[in-house]
């Protein structure tokens, strides 16, 4: 995964962390999100600072099994896959302003460009905050181990960056210059 490189090479703001989840996992809401992180957390299973806090626990003796296992958050990615299971670590959500505030943005002049930009911001981001409470709130379960019994989830952990294009290459939001 190469995020912050890509991230950084399209000029776009670095990802930061959402959620009421990240106190358990010692994070900041909007403390920046690295690379290194996301390949943790998501793609491992595995608390986004494993790699200091596995370094602290060898330097105090312990094995590097039990260092390793120590970072894991749930299961072990590779005992989910043992049992043919797959694990379902993150969902992508998208927010984007409708199609017509951006045609209009487009075609304005720079009055009108800086007023949509300025009421588009704020009322992005009061929309993206509102979802994640609903969905914290509402929506957000977990399975235990036997993947029979669901339990409402207390909290999640969000990475979110902003984006002015989709992956088709389209604008999908206004941008400031």
């Amino acid at each position: 995964m190469l995020l912050k490189g890509v991230q950084d090479e399209a000029g776009l703001p670095p990802g930061v962390w959402m959620g009421r989840g990240l106190p358990a996992l010692g994070l900041t809401a909007g403390e920046a999100v690295t690379q290194r992180q996301m390949e943790l957390l998501f793609g491992e299973g595995r608390h986004p600072d494993a790699d200091r806090m596995e370094r602290e626990r060898l330097d105090a003796g312990a094995d590097p099994d039990t260092a390793r296992l120590e970072t894991v958050l749930g299961q072990l990615i590779e005992e989910v896959g043992k049992r043919k299971q797959t694990p379902v670590l993150a969902v992508e959500l998208v927010f984007r302003a409708q199609a017509s505030l951006i045609v209009l943005w487009a075609l304005g002049d720079d009055h009108t460009r800086r007023v949509i930009e300025r009421a588009h911001e704020r009322a992005h981001e009061r929309a993206i905050a509102t979802v994640l409470r609903w969905l914290e709130d509402e929506i957000a379960e977990t399975r235990w181990s036997s993947g029979r019994q669901r339990v409402k989830a207390p909290a999640l952990v969000v990475a979110a960056w902003r984006n002015f294009d989709n992956r088709d290459g389209f604008p999908c939001s206004m941008s400031t210059a």
